[in-house]
């Protein structure tokens, strides 16, 4: 069985705790010892003392004595046994090793914590998930210093291991906060077991942080649709330069990282046809990734990807899906079956599939599924995908080593398990903000309008995927994203998430004259921080353009590219899950100061 990339949760641990350990197995054997020692000498000096009634109670008790350097019998005494002679010697220092390895793990714990609170430019992860866990040990792996604040107890051995500094309290208190130096941070990741808890520590971190704006906070929101919400009305602030809040979903990084890891297959006779079964939180937005994916893929516009659906709800979220319309109508076919895979195998006329992705709430699920319903290998040509987190760590038994056969059958190495945290819980993915993923979008869009007039990928240094394009070109369509929302309130606009309800918006004339202008001035002002000016042609090499110019100085084709990027903004939205509203129902424009 093949296995997606993952990232071990643990560290090894360091060079110097093997030689910790021996020396406290070395102690703890010696005050065994000493015990053992102690307890038999004495019983033999109060013997030799003529002692007849020697009770094990009294006897264990003056023993116990000897670790605090006394013992009632052995007042005056000076003819020791052997025994009690080496357990008088052995019992203090086990005392002496105790008190200092005491007074080591305290000053070691108050050590780390006046790191944290003294850090500069460092990392905060809060909260007590698998999410949170993950995500500081890839940012310790990348070199960050990295700070968890956790509500259960972090023991001084596991920061150790982790290369870690830790505070135990709740986030979203403000003084455990300060505890953790977030005043001096440079990035927040608010990662806890709730959406509402995530809210009130990215909310009393960005307050803290505001007499500076240079704190980066990301809050991982549970809801798809809440963290639609929230991008929204995020999207609607003016930019401040310097901040930035984000809220992220994990199940939208993971399936981009899913389909950019195993893209879909594209041959020039058909369409794919793909299964997506499971009562998981991945699948809705699985599916979208899928026709986003494919949307920059397919040869023709009319080609759309055939997915059956088997999920207890599969006809509400079919029914969403067609809702909303937008990415997922325009690139994939949706049939919906509320059943189970193998009474949907049962049906000997069904077609073939060229992939599986199996996304059960329940691990166990999906991965007895694949590894036992022989009539789905014999249906799928490709890959069968199966959705795991609380089973990762047993990808390893599937794995075949370059010396040793895997211990189960991998079955031709054609199931593949794939962990969403794994995948999610990347630096680089999460602090892609929402005026990233609207470039992409803007991207997109152009490479599709491109294939549909002729061109081909690789034409020009913009047809290309988005990972590929050149750092100042996706700089670009981000800085364009990011004036959606001044451009909306200049217009009394705002944008919600997509629910099914009038998506014919559409800019007045006068709105679309108003806004062009707008991204005529913001554009220009962009170029010339990247360092272009003005010449009678374009000319890459040299930096020049002939549109470097104010809006009256324009031509008429700089014009036209402005006007039809204001009216890209409701199907951009659109794509990224949004629809634009207006605040009033006169549709004045509000011709706001953009500064």
């Amino acid at each position: 069985m093949a296995t997606f990339p993952r990232t071990p949760l643990s560290l090894a641990d360091d060079q110097g705790q093997p030689a910790v350990t021996v020396t406290r197995a070395v102690f703890a054997l010696a005050g065994v010892l000493a015990l053992v020692l102690g307890f038999i000498g004495l019983d033999q000096y109060l013997a030799s003392q003529g002692v007849a009634d020697r009770d094990p109670l009294n006897l264990l008790y003056g023993t116990l004595q000897l670790f605090v350097l006394g013992s009632d019998p052995l007042e005056g005494g000076t003819d020791f046994p052997p025994a009690l002679q080496v357990a008088r010697f052995v019992a203090p220092i086990v005392t002496l090793y105790a008190f200092a390895e005491a007074a080591r793990v305290l000053l070691a714990s108050e050590m780390r914590r006046l790191r944290a609170r003294r850090s500069r430019r460092h990392v905060v992860v809060c909260g007590d998930s698998s999410v949170a866990r993950t995500l500081a040990h890839r940012l310790h792996l990348s070199g960050h210093r990295v700070v968890v604040v956790r509500t259960q107890p972090i023991g001084p051995l596991e920061l150790r291991r982790r290369g870690l500094l830790g505070v135990n309290g709740d986030a979203r208190d403000p003084d455990v906060l300060r505890g953790a130096g977030v005043p001096r941070a440079a990035t927040l990741y608010a990662c806890a077991e709730t959406s509402a808890a995530n809210l009130e520590i990215a909310a009393a971190a960005a307050r803290m942080a505001a007499p500076r704006n240079d704190l980066a906070v990301y809050a991982q929101i549970h809801e798809a649709d809440w963290a639609l919400t929230l991008q929204a009305r995020r999207l609607g602030v003016p930019h401040t330069p310097g901040q930035r809040l984000d809220f992220f979903h994990l199940d939208q990084l993971a399936v981009h990282v899913l389909l950019d890891q195993r893209p879909l297959p594209n041959r020039p006779d058909r369409v794919p046809r793909l299964l997506v079964a499971g009562d998981s939180s991945l699948v809705r937005a699985l599916i979208v990734e899928i026709a986003r994916h494919w949307r920059l893929r397919r040869s023709s516009p009319a080609q759309r990807v055939v997915v059956d659906l088997v999920a207890p709800d599969a006809i509400r979220v079919r029914d969403r899906f067609a809702e909303r319309g937008g990415v997922v109508q325009d690139g994939c076919r949706v049939t919906a079956y509320e059943t189970d895979v193998s009474a949907l195998l049962d049906d000997p006329g069904r077609a073939g599939y060229d992939r599986v992705f199996l996304c059960f709430a329940d691990d166990r699920e999906g991965l007895e599924l694949a590894l036992r319903e022989h009539r789905l290998w014999r249906r799928v040509s490709g890959d069968i995908i199966v959705v795991v987190d609380a089973l990762a760590a047993i990808t390893e038994a599937f794995s075949r080593d370059q010396r040793e056969e895997p211990l189960l059958d991998p079955i031709d190495g054609r199931v593949r398990l794939f962990s969403a945290v794994a995948a999610g819980c990347d630096p680089a993915l999460i602090a892609e903000d929402l005026s990233e993923r609207l470039g992409r979008l803007i991207h997109e869009r152009f490479v599709e309008a491109s294939l549909l007039r002729g061109e081909r990928l690789g034409g020009g240094p913009a047809l290309c995927p988005w990972s590929e394009l050149d750092e100042e070109l996706r700089r670009s369509n981000r800085q364009q994203a990011g004036d959606f929302g001044i451009k909306l309130h200049m217009v009394g606009c705002a944008v919600v998430p997509a629910d099914g309800g009038d998506d014919d918006f559409c800019f007045t004339e006068a709105e679309v004259e108003l806004l062009a202008r707008r991204e005529q001035q913001r554009w220009a002002e962009a170029a010339r921080g990247n360092g272009w000016v003005r010449g009678a042609r374009r000319d890459g090499a040299l930096r020049q353009t002939p549109d470097l110019v104010d809006w009256e100085e324009l031509g008429p084709e700089g014009r036209a590219k402005c006007r039809a990027a204001v009216l890209e903004i409701p199907q951009i939205l659109a794509d990224a899950g949004f629809r634009v509203v207006r605040l009033t129902d006169t549709g004045v424009s509000r011709a706001l100061n953009p500064a």
